[in-house]
């Protein structure tokens, strides 16, 4: 029996928690959240800020008037701040809004490879001239990619190296991609990447016992592929966790599962890709520190530190965490699962750490599992202080 070695301490505070990606889906056709069902699922887990996608189906986020729409429904609803991503796809026709909208963004989202929203793999020059109208908008402000299977070196070749701008290769799920990563960096590039606590806990063997509830884009990944990420995770080669919360309801996967249990992409067939889960993600990596996997200096690093840093933000001593230690399994959805999809890809797992309160800018959001006020601050400029 393994015995765990008490590494947190009984009660301990952290810097606020930054995501830099979360899809609320609202506004949108996909019902299970909105952004104040999932906002306030994140200041349950101790975040302070999310990067909400733009690839909302039937409402992306391609023009300056949809950034207004979400910043308007922010402030009404949220419970913490967020900022929302700009998006440009080559269909999107949207090369004259990027100016604009880089004034309410602080990261452009390219969608290169599968995904909801998008069929194909692109080629980097098909993004070329987008790459170019944010860069001259403002040279700073980051653009993130989810890559295709074999285009991630060209991506970083034109975005990093040519225009010299500020990448984020987001969801990394192959330990093969964090070395060309690596590579790029050991040639001063200003590319980052981030993994979700999916492609770190649970791997490609749950599709044949999950079905539908453990398909994602990109896929899982085999289980000595998902031990090599925590590993490079925890040596800090994957600078930042982030969820990828996509929050399917329960009865979205079923009718994939009882449609399409083969999960076959053929025009047609009925998908529906990704997971939920943000309230969890911090108890189920601080029960990796109790068992020595990660250190809690690195994991604040990944999850407050150098997200805050990509998107160009502070995180102010005044926004903060309280924890107390405890390990536990996650035993009953209905008691864990905040969010509005209503369940969690993580049932069964072990986890530490329960929340006590959460502070945004001495202004107290959740204390005693109460919570007290709403802080939705829209965030949209570089340097703002969270």
């Amino acid at each position: 029996m393994m015995t765990l070695m008490n590494r947190l301490p009984d009660n301990f505070q952290l810097p606020g928690f930054v995501d830099v990606h979360v899809h609320l889906r609202e506004p949108g056709n996909n019902h299970a959240e909105t952004i104040a069902s999932g906002t306030l699922a994140a200041a349950h887990a101790g975040y302070v800020l999310l990067g909400d996608m733009p690839n909302n189906p039937g409402a992306e986020t391609w023009t300056e008037a949809a950034l207004i729409d979400k910043q308007v429904r922010q402030r009404r609803s949220g419970y913490i701040p967020l900022t929302a991503h700009s998006g440009s796809q080559p269909e999107s026709d949207n090369l004259g809004e990027l100016p604009a909208m880089s004034r309410r963004s602080l990261l452009l989202k390219f969608y290169a490879g599968k995904t909801t929203g998008n069929k194909q793999d692109h080629e980097a020059a098909e993004f070329k001239e987008a790459n170019g109208i944010w860069h001259r908008a403002d040279p700073n402000r980051a653009i993130g990619l989810h890559a295709g299977k074999e285009n991630l070196a060209d991506f970083i070749g034109m975005i990093a190296s040519d225009f010299r701008h500020p990448l984020h290769v987001h969801h990394i799920s192959k330990p093969q991609d964090v070395k060309i990563v690596m590579h790029a960096k050991k040639m001063g590039l200003p590319v980052t990447c981030g993994v979700t606590p999916h492609h770190l806990l649970k791997n490609s063997q749950a599709s044949m016992t999950e079905g539908w509830f453990a398909r994602m884009m990109p896929e899982l990944a085999h289980q000595n592929d998902s031990e090599e990420l925590m590993r490079q995770l925890a040596n800090g080669d994957i600078d930042i966790i982030e969820s990828d919360h996509a929050p399917h309801a329960v009865d979205s996967k079923s009718t994939a599962e009882h449609e399409n249990p083969d999960g076959t992409e053929h025009n047609g067939d009925t998908t529906c890709f990704g997971v939920p889960g943000i309230e969890l993600i911090p108890q189920l990596l601080f029960y990796q520190v109790e068992r020595g996997t990660i250190s809690l200096e690195r994991l604040v690093d990944a999850m407050s530190t150098r997200p805050a840093q990509i998107l160009g933000v502070k995180i102010s001593p005044r926004s903060y965490s309280t924890w107390r230690r405890k390990v536990y399994r996650i035993d009953d959805e209905s008691t864990y699962a905040i969010s509005g999809s209503g369940w969690t890809p993580y049932l069964g797992m072990l986890a530490a750490g329960c929340l006590e309160t959460l502070v945004i800018r001495d202004a107290p959001i959740i204390a005693a599992k109460q919570v007290l006020q709403r802080r939705g601050d829209y965030v949209g400029d570089r340097g703002a202080v969270i």
